[in-house]
């Protein structure tokens, strides 16, 4: 057995999300991170909606930070050839085109939240009859333009390169796993292509029980088979490393982000569930070996096979396409600052540990939470909907446009930013109760109504206990520092026979903070019905079928001032000759009794 240093041997992991390019090595003994690297990535916007990444940026990006990490080893005395394996994660969905030839990217990566493909939606969902979900019982997805289906047709349609590209079967396409495979075995040399289920079924190809791509979905979207890459399990080995620090060492593992988010969190029992809150927000509820095929707007999702031979383990899934970037709006485009002023006591109440939140009834009683020390007590009545490019789960809606209800002349900058903060709730509350009808069998009385956190905006501690509010779960909050790199690492540790699932929960299991809810049920109750109005409204901004009868009451109305009073003659006119009818009744009745 070989002979590691004193954090046994190291797994390092590389993390691409929408906003960073990360390099983090961790040590399979604790899951401690001992040093990591990143830089920021350039957000290419050439039209409204759309979201580019340069493709060899992203590359390049990750040598830098691969590079630097390994320096950091050595600066901190640690020896970098106890790294045994790579493990790649990767922000699922977004979509790059290259020739295998030369290596070149022929066009920018497609974001996963880019909706350029919006047309294209509407074309296939009016040849299907408008149902989102004509092809959920192959794929397990909806009909969005998030997944990458849609975007390798919009290349295919607009690259003008591409289509002798495939007749020369020069092209490689994949998600951004394949292309960070590819580079990191040789590239045009002899790089491997290759992606793992997680990514697979997020390009709207793959089959959601056999687990490779689906030759019906792929003639739907006339899409042709040979540019795919092969479809492995998260924690085999895809291939070797070759150049740089870590040349020769083994890439063990591969695996989306929000599904290793799931596995970092440790999430790994039926009825656990994880929340990830960066610009977007995905809930996740692993369902084990049993694939739940929903009826309410989830996704029925691969969480991770960990093993060529092993059985896989799914879950239904909840995507919410703003959460923290409604934050970033407030804060770039209208200049409003997102922070929450709250007193003292509460900033002690939400910084409580599980088990702890007695402290609230310490603190300040019931009355006063209500009206000084509770957050709730500071809500107006706004409701904001923040669908910028349309809703996600559950409505699957590319048409639905934001909606800010409520507005008065009393509204302050810090009410529309706590409404802002309620809309990830209101969603993620949606979802919750979509879990439960879709899993219709289960003992939901015997599941703990707890919800763990993690991402970017976790971090919000106002945030995070207005969403606690809205859902009514207690919520915690793993002392992680990154739960999708954890789960990056024990899928590549697993391959390497350093890790396994009994094990990492024992030893990898953090301390958590915990958030419990301070309003009641009838509040909770009463703001949802306001969402749901809202929802509705912004499901239909567009339906113009009874703008003219409106514009003619206004114009009526305008003409006539008095037309409200006029219109409420007829029901005066019943009261009246009802009430006098009920005299008359009453008079001859004790006339007759007398």
């Amino acid at each position: 057995m070989p002979k590691y240093g004193s954090f046994g041997p190291l797994i390092g992991v590389i993390y691409v999300n929408n906003t960073h390019c990360r390099f983090l090595v961790y040590s399979a003994k604790n899951a401690e991170v001992l040093t990591f690297h990143e830089l920021k990535l350039k957000q290419i916007v050439h039209n409204a909606g759309w979201m580019e990444y340069d493709p060899t940026e992203i590359w390049k990006h990750t040598l830098e930070c691969i590079e630097v990490a390994y320096k950091n080893l050595v600066i901190l005395e640690i020896s970098p050839y106890d790294i045994i394996a790579v493990g790649i994660c990767s922000v699922r969905g977004t979509t790059v085109i290259w020739d295998s030839t030369t290596g070149a990217s022929l066009y920018n990566a497609i974001g996963w939240t880019d909706c350029r493909c919006t047309s294209q939606l509407k074309t296939i969902l009016n040849n299907v009859k408008y149902n989102v979900n004509y092809l959920r019982p192959r794929s397990g997805l909806p009909l969005s333009t998030c997944f990458s289906a849609l975007k390798i047709k919009w290349l295919m349609d607009n690259v003008t390169s591409v289509p002798d590209h495939i007749t020369k079967r020069t092209l490689c396409c994949g998600t951004l796993d394949s292309w960070l495979l590819w580079n990191l075995t040789g590239a045009e040399s002899c790089g491997v292509h290759a992606t793992d289920v997680t990514n697979a079924q997020y390009t709207g190809l793959m089959n959601i029980r056999t687990l490779q791509w689906d030759k019906r979905l792929c003639e739907f979207y006339r899409i042709p088979l040979s540019i795919l890459p092969r479809i492995h399990s998260n924690s085999e080995v895809f291939g070797y490393v070759i150049g740089g620090p870590l040349d020769g060492i083994p890439i063990a593992g591969s695996i989306g982000d929000q599904p290793a988010s799931l596995l970092g969190q440790l999430s790994v029992k039926v009825g656990q569930n994880v929340c990830s809150i960066d610009d977007s927000c995905f809930v996740l509820l692993n369902t084990g070996e049993e694939l739940i095929e929903s009826q309410n707007g989830l996704i029925s999702a691969i969480a991770y096979k960990l093993g060529a031979q092993a059985k896989p383990c799914y879950a239904l899934e909840g995507a919410i396409s703003n959460a923290g970037a409604t934050v970033k709006w407030l804060k770039e485009e209208l200049r409003i600052n997102p922070e929450i002023n709250s007193n003292d006591n509460v900033v002690e109440v939400l910084n409580t540990f599980l088990g702890e939140s007695s402290m609230i009834s310490s603190s300040c009683s019931s009355s006063m939470l209500n009206a000084e020390c509770g957050l709730a007590a500071k809500r107006s009545e706004i409701t904001f909907v923040p669908a910028f490019h349309g809703l996600y789960s559950p409505y699957w809606r590319y048409d639905a446009r934001g909606t800010l209800l409520g507005l008065t002349s009393q509204t302050t900058a810090q009410n529309v930013t706590q409404a802002a903060f309620e809309a990830t709730g209101f969603q993620i509350h949606e979802i919750l109760q979509a879990f439960k009808r879709d899993a219709v069998t289960w003992d939901w009385k015997n599941i703990k109504e707890r919800l763990l956190f993690g991402g970017e905006y976790a971090e919000n501690n106002s945030f995070i206990q207005f969403i606690a509010d809205i859902v009514g779960f207690i919520l915690e909050r793993p002392q992680t520092t990154s739960p999708a790199g954890l789960g990056t690492m024990i899928a590549a540790g697993i391959t390497m026979k350093v890790v396994d699932l009994k094990y990492a929960e024992l030893a990898y299991m953090p301390p958590s903070d915990a958030f419990s809810p301070t309003t009641t049920q009838n509040r909770r109750n009463l703001l949802y019905k306001r969402w749901e109005y809202a929802v509705r409204k912004c499901l239909n901004w567009n339906n113009y079928a009874t703008y003219e009868t409106d514009l003619a009451l206004f114009a009526q109305r305008e003409r006539d001032p008095n037309l409200s009073i006029r219109r409420s003659l007829p029901g005066g006119i019943f009261l009246t000759t009802t009430f006098v009818f009920l005299i008359v009744a009453k008079f001859l009745k004790n006339k007759y009794i007398t």
